[in-house]
């Protein structure tokens, strides 16, 4: 019986050996795909900040680079998109399944009243500047738009201060479950056993 324990003991010890090693591997790719989603959001940031200083710009020199701006916003637009739909679809369903305890966090993250005060600002904005270009196209004087512009600006600046919240929500929430190194729950599997 004590060759049949230790045998036991050696295959539970392997099995654990196998589990660490995969942990490893795991928490590498973890480590990856919270940085690739750190970097969206630090992009995210940035191409807002580049549109409001753009927008500021232009309002405070009378001279509207309107089609560049929103040509340059549109694309934030689908970049923000993409970005959430493999938050949405992706990302938090595998933070979900991987540590079920996270459940509550994430159904705030992901609810849906938080995803439409983004789309309302955005929509703002696209609107205006769409206005914007359309007047432009039709010839009438740029100079009558710097207030207009102006509401780009305040449109871009509350647009702004909401998705740096919301970015800072959504890390606050999905961040903790990432840091293995504090998750009880993998701390028990990596515990030796007692001889």
């Amino acid at each position: 019986q004590t060759s049949t324990y230790t045998a036991d003991r050696r295959v539970v010890l392997e099995m654990l050996d196998n589990i660490e090693k995969g942990l490893q591997v795991h928490k590498s790719q973890q480590e990856q795909l919270v940085d690739f989603w750190l970097r969206q959001h630090a992009i995210v940031k940035s191409e807002l900040s580049s549109l409001l200083t753009m927008a500021s710009a232009a309002f405070n020199a009378e001279d509207i680079g309107v089609e560049e701006l929103q040509g340059r916003f549109q694309k934030y637009c689908e970049f923000l998109e993409e970005h959430e739909q493999v938050e949405d679809k992706m990302l938090f369903p595998l933070v979900k399944s991987l540590f079920p305890q996270s459940a509550h966090a994430l159904e705030s993250v992901l609810d849906p009243e938080r995803h439409k005060g983004v789309d309302q600002l955005n929509a703002k904005v696209g609107r205006l500047l769409q206005q914007l270009h359309d007047r432009h196209r039709a010839g009438e004087e740029m100079v009558l738009n710097t207030r207009e512009m102006g509401k780009v600006v305040e449109a871009l600046e509350r647009l702004n201060d909401f998705m740096v919240g919301h970015i800072r929500y959504e890390e606050e929430m999905t961040m903790p479950w990432f840091e293995i190194d504090q998750n009880p729950w993998l701390d028990s599997l990596r515990r030796p056993l007692v001889s």
